[in-house]
């Protein structure tokens, strides 16, 4: 497991990148909202539907709204979004994980950081997968038992998609994306996202489950 100074040093790089590319043209390629104002410049990012703040000159990530830190997980994501997003559009074809590049080869710490996660927490209950996704903004999808899409940034979804087991089967689990997410990440920061998006849903399951 990468330890914290392995992080913040992955942070550092990726902020020391940003400050070399204009923000107000990476609005644009992001799908990002940008705004200035004295000598300041920051984009607005959507992740997962919740707004984060991306600062100029010194390139930081707070959220939008309210105080606090941000899990460094979330802060490297979103720069790194930013620093790899060629702005190519969405293709509407969805790939798994094996099919992005050297997905292979990260595919055991896929499995263990998103896909089994998300088995274990909803693979015996689609109908309350479903319940959850709805309270955190999903699209539900018509894929198999139970799915929905999330918006993770402007141009890179994450569907889930569950299947209920029967007699003869176990319950099944896969994550898709649309196949441009390589223009946007790289293969193990697509592991990461997937990781974060099942997290989610966990966190948000648990207190569903206290409040029924």
């Amino acid at each position: 497991m990468p330890r914290i100074d392995d992080y913040k040093t992955a942070r550092a790089l990726a902020a020391a990148e940003l400050q070399k590319v204009n923000p107000q043209r990476l609005a644009g390629l992001s799908r990002c909202e940008y705004f200035y104002e004295d000598t300041r410049e920051w984009l607005i990012v959507p992740f997962f539907g919740q707004p984060r703040m991306v600062l100029w000159p010194e390139v930081s990530v707070t959220p939008a709204e309210g105080e606090g830190d941000l899990p460094l997980t979330e802060q490297i994501l979103i720069l790194h979004y930013l620093v790899n997003t060629t702005g190519e559009p969405l293709s509407g074809r969805d790939i798994d994980f094996r099919k992005v590049p050297e997905g292979g080869f990260y595919w055991s710490a896929f499995v263990s950081r998103a896909k089994k996660p998300l088995l274990e927490t909803f693979g015996n209950d689609p109908d309350f997968y479903l319940e959850v996704a709805r309270a955190l903004g999903g699209t539900p999808r018509n894929l198999g038992d139970a799915s929905a899409t999330f918006m993770a940034f402007p141009l890179v979804p994450v569907t889930h998609v569950l299947w209920r087991g029967d007699e003869e089967f176990p319950p099944e689990a896969n994550i898709l994306f649309d196949e441009t997410i390589p223009k946007h990440l790289s293969t193990e920061d697509i592991a990461a996202l997937a990781g974060s998006s099942v997290y989610r849903l966990m966190g948000a399951a648990h207190k569903l489950r206290k409040s029924h």
